[in-house]
């Protein structure tokens, strides 16, 4: 065997070895796990997102990991303001019943 094809089979060994998919070490229960999720940078609200939705599709109980409820001045500009743009995430977006047919409380 030649000199270079010598080093194309070396080239070609070596790239499958560095393309061989990495095994980590972490399950889907680790990976969805509020704590796990909030300590990679995201917020809790999309921690509670994901606890909401995992227990859903498994049958548990569901219930807000965080109970924070605003005062009476912040929830009355919170609804105003809803009112004018329907858009808008609000944290209990997860918590009400999703019906087939689209109507007016959709928005």
């Amino acid at each position: 065997m030649g000199a270079m094809k010598k080093s194309l089979f070396y080239a070609i060994i070596l790239s499958a070895f560095l393309t061989f998919p990495v095994s980590a070490a972490t399950t889907v229960e680790q990976t969805t796990d509020a704590e796990y999720i909030i300590n990679t940078g995201y917020s809790e609200q999309t921690a509670e997102d994901v606890f909401l939705m995992k227990n859903r599709a498994t049958g548990k109980p569901v219930e807000p990991l965080y109970g924070k409820m605003p005062n009476r001045f912040t929830r009355f500009f919170k609804m105003l303001y809803a009112s004018i743009d329907p858009s808008i995430e609000e944290a209990d977006r997860l918590h009400h019943d999703i019906h087939k047919n689209p109507s007016f409380y959709d928005l």
